[in-house]
């Protein structure tokens, strides 16, 4: 598959930096020549009257009441639960559900105890008899946020984009980002 203008060909690793007065950025690797952050991550606590406590961030809006949590993405506005489903109940496997079909798999706790979390893009059958031995989904991201259970310091967070997932990064890095609020809850 031919790469687009300014996708990388090798996985990129980004790193979440620490939380420093109202912002988090994602930062490129150390080794770019463009050191811009990326995106900026901010969160704001909602006062709203007539809701639970909830949060804002500049991406996304989720509450910690998840039958009123509301992801904003561009013109699009839905309730969290139609876009976040776990998978057959398990608190660390979701499939998301929004311009794009992903598959999130943070089942796997690495030695220092941080989840490994996995996104995979779901592939569409290209031949009307699908081979047993064709892929079902390919890998095209990966989020290690840091263990939830370590005392300070704790590393910074990173985002590994693979090739093919720099077309949607935006909403790989919504999706982690809701993932990773879900795994903390």
């Amino acid at each position: 598959m031919p790469g687009r203008r300014n996708q990388p060909e090798n996985p990129t690793i980004y790193t979440f930096t620490g939380w420093f007065q109202d912002s988090m950025y994602l930062m490129p690797p150390s080794d770019a020549a463009n050191q811009t952050p990326l995106y900026r991550i901010c969160v704001e606590l909602d006062l709203n009257p007539f809701l639970p406590v909830s949060y804002v961030t500049k991406i996304i809006r989720i509450s910690l009441n998840n039958k009123r949590a509301v992801l904003r993405m561009g013109d699009t506005a839905t309730r969290l639960t139609n876009v976040l489903y776990s998978v057959n109940s398990s608190p660390k496997h979701f499939n998301w559900i929004l311009a794009h079909r992903l598959h999130w798999d943070c089942r796997e706790i690495l030695e220092d105890g941080s989840p490994l979390c996995i996104c995979y893009l779901p592939l569409s059958n290209q031949t009307s008899q699908p081979s047993s031995s064709a892929p079902q989904s390919i890998k095209i991201a990966v989020l290690i946020p840091p263990p939830p259970d370590r005392s300070p310091p704790h590393p910074d967070a990173t985002l590994t984009v693979y090739p093919l997932g720099h077309q949607i990064m935006d909403e790989i890095l919504v999706s982690a980002l809701v993932v990773e609020r879900m795994l903390t809850r």
